[in-house]
Order: C-alpha cells, then structure tokens, then sequence
C-alpha cells in the first residue's frame, strides 16, 4: 500500500507517477541507420563527420549508425527503404535514382564539369539547388547533401588505350540513358548493375570492366581483376544523402533543423577530404600493381567531340529533364573557374 506524505494528494501523486514512467520513453534517443555500398572512402567520411557533428548539436538524441558496404542491401533495396521508412538515409549516385525520376540523371551526362570543385560548386549553387534537390519530395526522399566524390573512370580486366580500344566492350555504368548513350557512340555497351554485383560480374566474364571512380577500384582491389584504369575525364561521380521523408517529417522540429544544418556543414569538409583522397589513391592504385592511363591527345579531342551532345540528343523529346539538365548546364557556366 502507498502512503501518502501529509500534505500530498493523491492526484499528485499520480502525475508524479505518469511523469517518471513517461521520462524513460521521452528520453530513448533517435536511431538514424545511414546505409551505402562503398568502405573506406568519401561515403564513410562523410557519415563519421556528420556523425560527430551532429552529435555535437543534439547530444544523444539522434543514435547515427553507419553501415557501409551494402549490409543495408543492394543500392536499389536500400533505396526503396528509405522511401518506405525502414531506413533512415542512404547515399548514392542520383543516376541510381533515374527509375525513380528521370531527372536524377542528368549529373551522369558528360562534358559537364572541369573537374571535382567545379562539381561541387555546381551541385549547391541556388538554382541548380532549386530545380534538383527537392526532385524526390513527392516519392519520400529528401535530399540534403551533395559533393562531388570522384572523376569517372574505366577499369578493365584488358587495357583501354586508344579511343579504338572501347569497341565491343560491355561497361557496367549506374544506369541512365545518359551513359549508356555515351559508350553506345564509343562502341561499347553499358551495362547497368549494383556496385555490389559487380566483381563477381567481371571475374565471370559477363562484363569487362567497370565505370565508376578510383576511390571504388583501389578499396575493392579492382587490381587482382581489372588492373588497368582509364582516367578519360568523362564526368564526375556526384553523391546525394537521401533522408526518408516519412521518417523526417515525424521528427521534432529542433532535429530536423539540426540534420539540416549539420548535412549542409558536412558538405564543404567532405569535399575537400575527397579531391586530397583521390589523388592518394591513384598513387596507391599504382604502389598496388594497377596501371593508368589517359587517351593520346587526338583520341581525347575525339572522345569529348562524340559525347559532347549526349544530354541534347538523349533529353530533347523529355521536356522536364532537359529543363533540369539546362539549368545544370548554366550553373556549371556561372561557377566555371571558381
């Protein structure tokens, strides 16, 4: 049986009692799983700056779990959970995204960018902001980061030397039309495929080698595989964190603000960790038994005049993303040279 102080009713009592057992619940903290297919690159940078950062602005509240390496799932699985919910954030390339909105391959069309900070200036200046980022709104994912991680580059299990050397060969790509267009006018196929399958794919045979960037190629040690690496300065791998709406949204507003806010601030940081990583690896991707190579000039000049009207060829009967693409073209005009 209770008893009572003198002086304290019982109806205090009970709110006491309902305020104690309610501060267990009100204090079990957010649990935000943050999933991707890479390791030991710009994606886990990424994550463990904005994990500590945010930590550092909403304490215990938000519990940021990273899980690299598709643990989550394949790119397209981890994608469709952070629509239903299931997962709270994933990163990827926004090409992935094409089947969910046309509009999300436009990053993937080449020729667009001089090189990694030109792509970042590009993917956050206003307009572009405007046009793009709030693309996914409608479909459950909000995007609230971009960087610009890596230059596209081929690795083949044969080398690529000359502009003659892509013929006939089939190219995993992310999977816009974009791309495939592009190896389409080199003579080659693309093949669109999960990062996670693709090892097992070109030590099968059924694909020669993969297009992706050299911060992919040195940490799944591509050089036991496809040792030869073409730096053909075709594009850039830009990276969007999609937050699930229907989670965020049921958030309280003082943590939206602050996953805002700290996303935005990762950014910059990450950025420029990413243009010193790329160059140190490359110099691994050597050390490892890699090999690189560029085209001869004539065959660069060659390669850039083909792929040069990929995005108005593929985009003109698609009013909505050749506007998109448009205004990507402009905003890489505006902050051309920094």
């Amino acid at each position: 049986m209770l008893n009572l102080r003198p002086g304290l009713s019982s109806a205090a009592v009970t709110l006491t009692a309902c305020l104690l057992l309610a501060a267990p619940a009100a204090a079990q903290p957010v649990t935000m799983k943050i999933g991707h297919a890479t390791t030991k690159g710009a994606f886990d940078n990424w994550a463990d700056t904005f994990k500590a950062g945010l930590a550092k602005r909403v304490g215990d509240r938000i519990k940021v779990e990273v899980y690299p390496l598709s643990q989550l799932g394949a790119i397209p699985a981890m994608v469709q959970g952070v629509q239903l919910g299931t997962i709270e954030m994933t990163m990827t390339p926004p090409a992935f995204l094409s089947g969910v909105d046309p509009r999300y391959a436009v990053l993937s069309a080449p020729g667009i960018f001089d090189d990694l900070m030109h792509g970042f200036r590009t993917v956050h200046d206003p307009a572009f902001k405007k046009a793009f980022w709030s693309i996914g709104d409608a479909k459950g994912l909000k995007l609230v980061s971009m960087t610009c991680d890596a230059p596209t580059d081929y690795a083949t299990s044969t080398p690529i030397r000359r502009l003659s050397d892509f013929s006939g060969r089939k190219l995993r790509v992310f999977g816009s039309k974009l791309e495939i267009e592009a190896l389409r006018r080199l003579g080659a196929a693309g093949v669109p495929m999960p990062l996670s399958e693709v090892v097992p794919a070109i030590q099968q045979k059924t694909i020669d080698g993969n297009k992706a960037g050299i911060t992919i190629f040195v940490p799944f040690k591509y050089q036991r595989i496809a040792k030869y690496v073409l730096k053909s300065r075709e594009s850039l791998i830009c990276v969007g964190r999609f937050v699930s709406k229907v989670w965020f949204d049921k958030l309280a507003p003082d943590l939206q603000k602050a996953i805002l806010d700290q996303a935005l601030a990762t950014d910059p940081l990450n950025q420029e960790w990413s243009v010193k990583f790329v160059e140190r690896m490359y110099q691994v991707w050597v050390k490892a038994g890699g090999e690189l190579a560029e085209l001869p000039p004539e065959d660069q000049a060659e390669f850039r005049r083909r792929l040069s009207t990929v995005g108005d060829d593929v985009l003109k009967g698609r009013p909505a993303v050749l506007e998109t693409y448009r205004v990507m073209k402009e905003a890489a005009q505006r902050t051309r040279g920094g």
